[in-house]
């Protein structure tokens, strides 16, 4: 039981900062057939400074002051997702939100605020290995997901995703150590439509359970392969090209979590962007609720 909180923890703590931009973490630990997990998260995302191509600058329409802070770029998001365990060696998992972003200063092209559902994300992951059958590996996994766009109006600096479609696989791998220190990492690509540059991302999770206290760190990196730079033509602010930008981004945040009982989960967690391209240097705050469940 002990083991089972500690998995569920790590899950927890991979999955608490959900954004699409910070390249959610999937679990390689595979619930039991019949069994799952659902997480409900609230995530607030703050930004006074953007890095315009590899220079941070504050937000427009202060970006042309090096180092400098401007008016704040927002956004407040409530994230569902959650895993099944279809057979002992398949679980389906599924993401998507409601989120409304703002801008304070009213952005070049756009409004100062959008509302609507996010792009939703659909996967199955394939567990190859499992530790406790093979004790000497590490469980590993491999996932391949779909994205279907959300109910909402991209192309803006403060819009709420980037309005495509597409698909990611990637390879997962996870190993604990007793029962109090576990740490998992997951490696992919992904590729939408709409001009939309393919990403290759990697996450990377450590955490720790202390009786009914996990403490974990999170890093986080999306990589685009290709793409526009702000201040290049083509690129022209108003034109509604930001999901074509070259976005890069490194991310590391903590997490505290709390098990109340064998089948909720407290969380909370604290994230900064603290390297990037064309992206803004986001402060990420959230607090998510997580309850196992069976259906045996």
């Amino acid at each position: 039981m002990y083991r089972a909180r500690l998995i569920a923890f790590m899950v927890i703590g991979m999955t608490a900062i959900g954004s699409s931009a910070f390249a959610d973490g999937v679990s390689p630990w595979l619930p039991a057939p019949g069994a799952g997990f659902v997480n409900l998260s609230y995530v607030s995302q703050n930004a006074t400074q953007f890095y315009v191509q590899e220079d941070l600058r504050g937000t427009p329409p202060q970006n042309a002051v090096p180092d400098g802070k401007g008016p704040n770029l927002g956004q407040h998001t409530v994230w569902l997702n959650g895993m099944y365990g279809w057979s002992d060696a398949i679980a389906i998992d599924v993401r998507v939100g409601l989120a409304r972003s703002y801008a304070s200063a009213g952005p070049t092209g756009g409004r100062d605020n959008y509302s609507g559902v996010t792009d939703t994300n659909i996967g199955v992951t394939w567990r190859i290995v499992d530790e406790l059958v093979c004790p000497s590996s590490p469980s590993i996994a491999l996932r391949a997901g779909a994205i279907i766009e959300g109910s909402y109006e991209p192309g803006h600096i403060n819009s709420i995703g980037d309005g495509a479609s597409g698909l990611e696989v990637s390879a997962l791998a996870g190993k604990y150590f007793g029962d109090m220190f576990a740490v998992s990492g997951e490696v992919g690509y992904r590729d939408r439509d709409e001009g939309v540059p393919a990403d290759f991302f990697f996450n990377a999770t450590g955490g720790m359970l202390f009786e009914n206290i996990g403490l974990s760190v999170n890093y986080k990196l999306v990589d685009a392969q290709s793409g526009l730079q702000i201040g290049v033509p083509p690129f022209t602010p108003g034109g509604r090209v930001f999901p074509r930008l070259e976005e890069d981004i490194q991310f590391l945040s903590g997490t505290v979590s709390l098990n109340v009982s064998d089948q909720t989960n407290l969380a909370v967690s604290y994230g900064e962007v603290i390297d990037g391209r064309n992206t803004s240097k986001s402060k990420v705050f959230s607090v998510t609720m997580g309850y196992q469940f069976d259906t045996y």
